[in-house]
């Protein structure tokens, strides 16, 4: 399954403080705050009944706080209750419609439930918009969405719109790599994979790549290398799978 790029920031928890001060009047956007953020913080950690606490209170010293309503949507969506994840997409947007994070994350969310055309429309909000920094990353989960819908010349053209804006895309090159090879282009999927190694981390889906790139090459050493890799830090992935049934039929 491909994954689409979530936006979320980075939030570094602090320890509970273990004693109580007095600290004036409460400011209570400021708390919203404070808490929604430790909330993202233990909902990145895999807490999810903390982030939840934490977003609940945040919610409740600011009903208005965008940021809250987002970030327990993103909850409930990796919980699966697709339903209050729709609810507090849908409330953070009213408050906060120019937010293009929140566009995005929406887009992906919708994606994810087989909606297309309307994380289409999300996402080109963000296209749309030359000063939002993230605009290579649209593109990019425009591309995994059309991977998804089985659109492939529409999966193409937006990783290469995705290159454009930034040539360094990860998801953008392996994608291209698989679909020309698919296509029989080995040349330009062989280019594609080799700008991929060089700036990025392996992965099972770009070791299954390579794997059938070097194998039409007839480099064997590295093929070999490569099924090791596979077969080694990803035994339960869906390509080691793949591979171990190949090699028993003999085909590769």
């Amino acid at each position: 399954m491909k994954k689409l790029w979530i936006i979320v920031p980075f939030v570094l928890l602090l320890g509970a403080c273990t004693s109580q001060e007095y600290l004036g009047p409460v400011d209570t956007k400021r708390a919203s705050q404070l808490n929604a953020e430790l909330g993202l913080g233990y909902m990145n950690e895999g807490q999810f009944e903390r982030a939840k606490y934490k977003l609940d209170k945040a919610i409740k010293f600011d009903p208005d706080n965008a940021h809250a309503y987002h970030y327990m949507a993103e909850l409930y969506r990796r919980l699966k209750e697709y339903d209050k994840a729709a609810d507090n997409y849908q409330k953070a947007m009213s408050l906060a419609p120019n937010d293009m994070n929140i566009q995005n994350n929406y887009g992906v969310y919708l994606c994810e439930r087989g909606m297309y055309e309307k994380a289409y429309q999300h996402f080109h909000k963000i296209i749309d918009n030359p000063l939002y920094p993230a605009r290579a990353n649209a593109y990019e989960n425009v591309g995994l969405c059309a991977l998804r819908e089985g659109k492939l010349q529409l999966a193409e053209q937006s990783f290469r719109s995705a290159l454009q804006i930034d040539p360094k895309m990860p998801k953008s090159l392996i994608q291209l790599a698989q679909l020309n090879y698919d296509k029989g282009n080995s040349t330009l999927a062989y280019d594609y994979f080799k700008r991929y190694i060089a700036i990025a981390q392996q992965t099972p889906e770009s070791l299954w790549v390579g794997i059938l790139l070097e194998n039409d090459l007839g480099h064997k050493d590295t093929v070999a290398s490569y099924k090791v890799l596979l077969k080694g830090k990803f035994p339960d992935s869906d390509e080691a799978k793949r591979l171990r049934k190949l090699e028993k039929s003999g085909r590769l």
